[in-house]
């Protein structure tokens, strides 16, 4: 089908993670319920992906050949990440380029866990306006986020959960305008917007001039020793506590607008943070084990490209007769500054393309 999954490298297990950067094994699978993530890394193989446009490429290149579309036929190319390899150019753009791709527009979104909605809901936009066929990407990485010295000791405790939390990937989907029969996933419903008036962020990723951080206090207060602050850091109890009740929201949204109440729904794309919030989010929404497609325990959080290997995970399930009839609820929550966005889809068989309906 025409949406793609990219992982780099072999899976780097907690017993990994304990053995090569000094965290513990039993204490990873108890905070985070990650059992293994992927990186690049600088020094990976020959032929395994090393940045974000690595990734996005090879994701963008499954999807093309997965929906049996010559790459000329695309109208438009999306990337969304928070992690491009450089300013300028564009990742995006590098990466179109290795796709062989000219003469079309591309656009880079700078967007968090809410991102692969972002630029299906662009990708939705530029269809209604006429255009018939695009490429969708969302990609991650997480190196330029470790800390330098790779030394544990030097590590603050959100430094250390979120070293272990994340994960690199990649995802794509193919989107067609083309309404009449045939292609595979249609989008029934997709809103987008942000919920973050008068709200502090819950995520914060910093970028850094030639200078590099800047000296903070450390852990002992004014009076102690500086150290550098960090690229990255979040409110986990602010995360924990309006999540649920916000992929709540969305759900709700989603069935009053499909009819389609959520005992019913065959595949629910739950929000996606670790392994042990992401299980207090389906128990929240009421949505059963076998109905849950959660893959972030496996893969560690992707960002921009978690959505993506959920839908190519249901459509798997879907291709192997799971789940009879197909639909499929899509909860997405950033809480950068708080943004939402749900989408409804189903499924119609022996399509090689995600069918958007304008």
């Amino acid at each position: 089908m025409a949406l793609s999954e990219v992982l780099p490298g072999e899976p780097v297990t907690n017993r990994d993670m304990a053995a090569r950067f000094g965290l513990h094994e039993q204490w990873l699978d108890r905070m985070t319920g990650n059992r293994s993530r992927y990186f690049c890394t600088e020094d990976s193989p020959a032929g395994v992906p090393r940045s974000t446009a690595d990734l996005a490429t090879a994701a963008g290149a499954q999807a093309i050949e997965a929906a049996s579309v010559d790459p000329a036929s695309l109208d438009f190319l999306v990337l969304t990440t928070a992690s491009p390899d450089h300013l300028m150019p564009a990742t995006v753009n590098l990466v179109a380029d290795r796709l062989g791709l000219n003469d079309l527009p591309t656009f880079q979104l700078m967007s968090g866990c809410a991102g692969a909605l972002q630029g299906l809901y662009t990708a939705r936009a530029l269809l209604a306006g006429g255009m018939r066929r695009g490429l969708v990407i969302g990609a991650d990485t997480c190196l330029k986020l470790w800390p330098s010295a790779r030394d544990i000791k030097t590590m603050k405790p959100a430094e250390i959960i979120n070293f272990a939390l994340f994960g690199d990937g990649a995802g794509a989907a193919v989107v067609d305008a083309d309404t009449h029969g045939g292609p595979g996933l249609v989008v029934e419903h997709l809103f987008l917007r942000t919920i973050g008036k008068g709200r502090k962020p819950a995520q914060i990723i910093r970028w850094y001039g030639a200078g590099g951080a800047p000296q903070v206090p450390g852990p002992n207060g004014p009076n102690g020793p500086t150290s550098r602050e960090p690229m990255g850091e979040e409110d986990y109890k602010a995360i924990e506590r309006h999540v649920p009740e916000t992929a709540s929201a969305i759900l709700a949204e989603l069935t009053a607008v499909t009819g389609w109440p959520v005992a019913e729904v065959e595949h629910i794309l739950t929000p996606q943070l670790n392994g042990v919030m992401t299980e207090k989010i389906r128990e929240h929404l009421g949505v059963r084990p076998d109905q849950a497609v959660s893959c972030v325990a496996e893969t560690g959080n992707n960002g921009n490209a978690l959505p993506f290997i959920q839908l190519h995970r249901a459509l798997r399930r879907i291709d192997a007769g799971i789940g009879a009839g197909g639909r499929v609820l899509v909860a997405t929550v950033e809480s950068s500054k708080w943004i939402i966005s749900g989408m409804a889809l189903r499924h119609r068989p022996d399509v090689p393309a995600v069918s958007d309906v304008a």
